[in-house]
């Protein structure tokens, strides 16, 4: 019995800097989320991307986001913080990461006009995941 092989389809996509919003890194992959609204999965890691895109963001150990399409920053308190992107999308911030992520996005306000950074204290805000309010409506 002959066995056959198959090569593996070597795709390339190629997109500029400035139409990503935001990437989200797996291990040795990144999905790249695009304005456009499709994803992309690349086989280059969050370090790639952010040695040759220094004008991004590194919010996270998994997160890299684009700061022109960053719509607000959320900090609740000292250690929980998260962005909302253009999309929707909402992105945390890695508690050690905070404070810089803060003063890096202060400093672009001019720059980036679209980046409201809203403060909240924790007894002013009850935050509650999605699933949550979910449980809450099927109770009442």
């Amino acid at each position: 019995m002959k066995r056959k092989r198959f090569a593996a389809a070597q795709v390339q996509h190629k997109f500029k800097p400035d139409q990503v919003l935001y990437l989200i890194g797996d291990v040795n992959y990144c999905m790249v989320y695009l304005l456009n609204g499709k994803s992309v999965l690349s086989s280059r890691t969050l370090k790639w991307y952010s040695e040759r895109w220094p004008q991004f963001v590194r919010i996270h150990k998994a997160n890299l986001v684009n700061p022109q399409h960053i719509h607000s920053c959320v900090v609740i308190s000292s250690i929980v913080a998260h962005l909302i992107m253009q999309n929707g999308a909402r992105l945390s911030i890695g508690r050690r990461r905070i404070k810089g992520v803060i003063n890096q996005l202060e400093g672009n306000l001019s720059i980036y006009s679209t980046a409201n950074r809203h403060l909240w204290r924790s007894e002013q805000v009850f935050f509650r995941p999605a699933h949550h309010q979910v449980y809450d409506q099927e109770l009442a």
